[in-house]
């Protein structure tokens, strides 16, 4: 592969991702805990989107649970955003050619 080949890949690789990239920021992920409870949905830049609170957690004596609520449907909406970047830059590197795993990237 010469120079001119690398630089060719390098361009098309760099406008995939800023692609993928737009692309993952338009996504609208939801993660929820307390059988819906709770909600979150997050954007594919991981910023909050939304957050839903039934009613039934604003109880003073419960602020512990909804607290434990929140923090659940946020982590399980970020997971649902990493996995769905991996799943965009998979798509990248295999339409190049590119192994994540000789590169130390498929650890999940």
């Amino acid at each position: 592969m010469d120079i001119n080949q690398l630089m060719q890949m390098a361009s098309k690789v760099r406008d995939q991702l800023e692609t993928a990239q737009a692309k993952a920021e338009q996504q609208r992920l939801s993660g929820e805990a307390g059988g819906g409870l709770v909600s979150v949905i997050l954007n594919g830049a991981y910023e909050v989107v939304q957050v839903q609170i039934d009613p039934k957690c604003l109880d003073e004596k419960d602020i512990h649970l909804l607290e434990d609520l929140v923090r659940a449907a946020l982590n399980q909406a970020i997971r649902k955003v990493s996995e769905s970047h991996r799943g965009g830059l998979e798509s990248v590197t295999q339409n190049l050619g590119i192994d994540l795993s000789a590169l130390g990237l498929d650890k999940r």
